[in-house]
């Protein structure tokens, strides 16, 4: 047997099964997939810098761990326990979500405001 010629098989079988392993990845059965503006920002200019500079590095990336703005399937149990509660998540800190959101200094209101636009339901699409 020439050098190279039985190694030809181990190859594809090896592509084959990485294949195989990465179709299991991804989104688990059953949950329901929602598209999200990961680029949204508030109307107020002064409430989009906040959510720039302290809420968009969690919110918009979905690696993180954190319900996605406009995600209303992730929102929705959040948004169940009250705003009352979802403020002091944001003041206290509560499990992955840091105290004050890094937003040190953001009043009340502003929180309020920043959960408001980011539990706020994906607005579709626009078509060109």
């Amino acid at each position: 047997m020439q050098a190279g010629q039985g190694s030809g098989w181990r190859g594809r079988a090896m592509v084959l099964g990485l294949c195989a392993v990465l179709a299991g990845c991804g989104e688990e059965e059953g949950a329901p997939l929602q598209a999200v503006d990961l680029q949204a920002l508030p109307a107020d200019a002064a409430l989009a810098q906040l959510y720039i500079h302290s809420c968009q590095q969690c919110h918009a990336d979905p690696a993180a761990g954190a319900p996605l703005v406009g995600d209303s399937v992730a929102w929705s149990p959040r948004l169940d326990k009250g705003l009352d509660t979802l403020l002091e998540h944001s003041i206290n800190g509560f499990q992955g979500m840091p105290p004050m959101g890094l937003c040190m200094q953001c009043s009340e209101a502003e929180f309020r405001g920043l959960i408001a636009f980011m539990a706020s339901p994906a607005k579709p699409a626009e078509e060109d």
